[in-house]
Parts: structure tokens; sequence; C-alpha cells
């Protein structure tokens, strides 16, 4: 264990504290009532530059999925898995080494082991994190550094300590971002930096297998977006695991904004098939790479709820519920246009490619919804969901004594200079994380008729 997670772990008497439970019963069509916690998380050791902002340490950001492990049998108290990503981080300037330059992330807390989570719902009362279990793969724990520029899943990254200094790679890097439980009491976890499909041991925490693009997956799944790989995952009634891109893909740096599609990924445990399926991007996303899907669950073996958001054409944010159906789309395995390009550079129909049949169900934000990143969705009852959102550790980053943001900044690793968009020197300027102000909030939305029956 290491020795962060072994720390937070100690730290369970210091909960953050939240508002335990709110109710509303918005004039929004089918929807019958919303329940609003604020859920109470351990702390992460945190003892860097800014320590007087978080006396107390990091709270543990525990919303890059959920799903519904089952109800507790004599309180009937909600229980919930959930999964944090890679780690506090933020943003950072960008690395210069000689005359290359390469894009950054700080990590204030450069040891953080990405974590799988329990947590715990008292009905009209309150929410909190009940265990935390650190992710292991060959023998020790990961962490969520960027993995080596030409490995599996490099986004061309340098990890950075609030010094500026560079971290280590980390060959078993994990930037998880989804998760399900499949009869057998294996997780499977979805990441965005291969993207990477593991299967992990739900007591110990053990990657029992990690599959990436050209091995196991498909290959064109190398060509996500840098940090928008799989985002969601889902195990459906029959035992098919289901993860979805975040994002279109961009092949050769081209097709992020033109794609009218994200891709779909249905995988057989059992056989190690693979399908693909098309989700197709709404009309309202001008920009075709501005569509955010942040989580899938099974609503039966081909139906799924998923989040669908980002800005679009309006500028203003969106967090919506879409239902989905596979049953009748194509697979587009091993399928291109007629000039053997890849399907993102051209139009589905003319490639007599059918997509996933797609309705919009509920808009969260006509439900009070204000956090940007809704990123878990989980089935409670055909009538009822929860969700949850990811709160980046309760951190932004920050820049003193000038102006932009952290990545308008350049960092000569050489000179071990800042400097500013122009190449001058920012001497004056810091870098550094500060409080974002924002919970970790979990809705319960009780609808007036089963979620599959929007489509």
């Amino acid at each position: 264990m290491s020795r962060v997670l072994s720390s937070l772990l100690l730290m369970a008497a210091g909960l953050a504290s939240a508002e335990p439970f709110s109710l509303s019963t918005p004039a929004v069509p089918d929807v019958a009532a919303v329940e609003r916690y604020e859920v109470r998380t351990p702390f992460v050791p945190y003892a860097g530059t800014a320590k007087a902002d978080f006396p107390q340490g990091l709270p543990l950001a525990v919303g890059s999925s959920l799903r519904f492990k089952g109800y507790d049998k004599k309180t009937s108290a909600l229980e919930f898995w959930s999964v944090t990503d890679r780690g506090p981080n933020g943003d950072a300037p960008a690395v210069k080494t000689g005359s290359a330059s390469m894009p950054a992330k700080l990590f204030p807390v450069a040891d953080f082991t990405p974590a799988i989570a329990q947590l715990r719902v008292d009905l009209a009362q309150s929410a909190e994190v009940t265990r935390v279990l650190p992710i292991r793969e060959g023998g020790r724990p990961v962490t969520g550094r960027p993995l080596a520029p030409g490995s599996t899943g490099a986004t061309g990254e340098v990890g950075l300590a609030e010094t500026m200094a560079s971290l280590p790679y980390d060959p078993l890097g994990l930037d998880p971002e989804g998760i399900d439980i499949d009869r057998q009491g294996h997780l499977w976890v979805v990441d965005e930096y291969g993207p990477f499909l593991a299967e992990i041991d739900s007591q110990t925490g053990n990657v029992l297998r990690r599959l990436a693009p050209g091995k196991g997956l498909p290959d064109i799944l190398r060509y996500r977006q840098p940090n928008r790989g799989f985002e969601g995952v889902t195990v459906t009634p029959s035992g098919k695991v289901v993860a979805v891109v975040q994002s279109t893909l961009d092949i050769d740096g081209k097709t992020r904004h033109s794609a009218r599609f994200v891709r779909l990924v249905e995988f057989d445990p059992a056989t190690g098939a693979t399908r693909q399926f098309a989700y197709p991007v709404p009309e309202h996303f001008r920009k075709a790479g501005d569509l955010k899907l942040g989580d899938i669950a099974a609503l039966s073996d081909t139906r799924f709820a998923v989040i669908e958001q980002g800005k679009d054409a309006d500028k203003k944010m969106h967090n919506d519920v879409v239902v989905i159906d596979t049953a009748a789309a194509t697979d587009l395995s091993g399928k291109t246009l007629a000039d053997g390009r890849a399907l993102e550079f051209g139009s589905l129909a003319e490639a007599g490619i059918s997509p996933v049949k797609r309705a919009q169900a509920i808009d969260l934000r006509t439900l009070g919804w204000t956090a940007e990143k809704a990123e878990g969705i989980a089935v409670i009852e055909p009538n009822q969901i929860a969700i949850i959102n990811d709160n980046d550790f309760g951190l932004t980053t920050r820049v003193e004594g000038g102006k932009g943001n952290a990545d308008d900044y350049v960092w000569d690793s050489g000179s071990k200079r800042l400097l500013d968009a122009k190449g001058a020197s920012a001497d004056g300027v810091r870098v550094g994380i500060a409080p974002n102000g924002e919970a970790t909030q979990l809705f319960v939305i009780t609808l007036t008729r089963p979620l599959k029956d929007w489509l």
C-alpha cells in the first residue's frame, strides 16, 4: 500500500464536513423527486506550498464513476462502488527542454494511488465514503502519473511537482474513470490514458489483467484525444463489458471536430471478442470534439443510460442523461470508408453504418445540478438513478503575481526559470494550487416511469 493511501485510510475520523441532505420536487416532467447529498470523504495528506489553504489535506475525489452495489440488509441504506481518477492534478506550464516543449500537469501529491471506494447513503440523512481500496498491479501500487512518451497510453505530458521539478513517469500509470462489477465479483475499471480496460480483484485491488489498444482492444482506440480515453464502463446482464470513449477520436490530428460519432466498445470476457458501435454527436454540438460522455450504465443487454455533457453552440454547460440502444446498430469492427480511411473521416450514412438510437431523458441543470463534471451514473431501481460529480480533489491551479492561466506560461528546465507566452522572464510569477470550493455531490433522482422507457 502506498504511503499516501495508507495515511488516508487512517484518517476516517477526519471526514470532510457536508450538508447532510435536502429534498426537492422540481416541476420537471417525469421527475417525482430529487434528493441531494454532499458526500463526506477522507482527506489526502498534503504538505505542499498551499498547505495553509488545505489544513486538513485535500478532500478525496470519488466521483469519477458510480455503480449501485445494493441495499444494506439491516438499514436499507444505499451502497455504491465508485472510483477516483489519477489523483490531485491541475494545469501547469509547458516544459521546455532545449528547443522542444511538452505539455505538463501539476501533481501536488505525486505518489497518490488511484483507488476504488465504497459509498453509503443513509436515506434522507447523509452520504459518506466507507472504504478506500488502492489499486495495485505487478506487486506494487500504481500511481496516476503519466506514462513515458512512446508507450501505449502516453499522453505526451510531463508530470510536475509544485517546485516545477519533473516527476518520474509511471509505466503502470492509470487514470481511472469508470467502474462496474460482474457476477464473479470482479471489478472492471476503465481509464482515459490508454485507454485501458482493467479487471480487478474487488477484495485486494490487484489488477488481474489489463487490456489496451492493439492488445485485447481495437487498435483504432489509440487515436483517442489525450486524456479523453474511456470515460465509463458497465457490465450487461449477460456479462458483456461495455466501455465508452469520452469524445471523438482524433485520427492523425484531423478528426477531433469533424467526426460525428464517438465509439462504444463491447468486450466479451469469456471469448475476448469485441464489437464497436457509433454514438452520434448531437447536432447542437457545433464542434464535435466538445462533446464529452461522462459515464454509462446498463439498463438491459442493449439499452444503456449515458451522461452527455459539454459546452455546445450556446456556450452554456450542459449535463444530460440520455438513453441509447445498440440493438440495431452496426458493428464498426473492420469497417472503413470506400477509400479505406477510417469512418471518422466521412459520413456514417454514406458508409451504410447505423449508429445507436439515442433519446434525451433528463436535463440535470433543470434539477439544480451546478457542477461541471457529472461523471457517475448508477441505476438503483428502474425508475430511480443516482448521479455524482468529480470535484477534482477540491483544487484548481492558481497563478500568483501574473496574468492568465498556468498553461499560458513555460517552464525552462535548463535555466530553471518561468517564462511568459512571449518567452520573457516571469520571475515574479508562481504557479500553485488553491481551493476550487466544490464539494462531491450525489443526487438520487426518482422518476415517474422506468428510465428505459424513454426510448
